[in-house]
């Protein structure tokens, strides 16, 4: 049988070969091909959108640069954040507020209010920032303002000072999320 089997290949003509070889080397790349593809769209499949950068990122970073020099609160009055208007309210701070900012537009880098607790120092420390856009009628809101990009950022309506208002944790990291009202961590 070896012997018939030998002969019968040696008895293929070379281009015959050849093209089969071309043919098994084709076959063979593109089940490479196939296997990859297979491989990359399932990373792409399986990919959290917790693996992607947040629409608001940027405009986070302009923020957080835009309020760093109110780490120290003598910064801030001195910038205009110059009325305490709430008190201390539990997970939340002191809300010192810029009237002169105080209007309908959202302006990233321009928040209306910036928010302080007390340390295990007892100084204040600033903690967030909160945007604030007013109501001339509450029984008839006008419609939640624009804010950051996409779809996280959570307004409220603030009956107490008839304001469509944003909390944003930029310096107090907030187990309930970056734009949640409350945060646990402060009592």
């Amino acid at each position: 049988m070896n012997r018939l089997s030998k002969g019968w290949r040696s008895q293929i003509p070379e281009s015959v070969a050849t093209s089969r070889a071309s043919v098994n080397v084709l076959r063979s790349t593109v089940i490479k091909f196939v296997l990859l593809a297979s491989v990359f769209s399932g990373l792409i499949i399986s990919c959290d959108d917790d693996d992607e950068v947040p629409l608001w990122h940027e405009e986070m970073s302009k923020l957080r640069a835009a309020v760093t020099p109110y780490d120290f609160i003598e910064h801030a009055e001195h910038d205009g954040y110059d009325t305490e208007v709430t008190g201390y309210r539990p997970h939340m701070g002191y809300h010192y507020l810029n009237a002169g900012l105080l209007d309908d537009a959202f302006e990233v880098e321009r928040p209306e209010l910036l928010l302080y607790a007390p340390d295990e120092n007892n100084k204040l420390k600033f903690v967030a920032v909160e945007y604030a856009v007013p109501i001339e009628d509450l029984n008839n809101p006008p419609p939640v303002p624009e804010g950051f990009k996409g779809r996280d950022d959570v307004w409220e309506i603030n009956t107490e000072f008839k304001l469509w208002t944003l909390h944003v944790w930029v310096k107090l990291e907030n187990p309930n999320g970056i734009f949640a009202s409350h945060n646990p961590v402060l009592h």
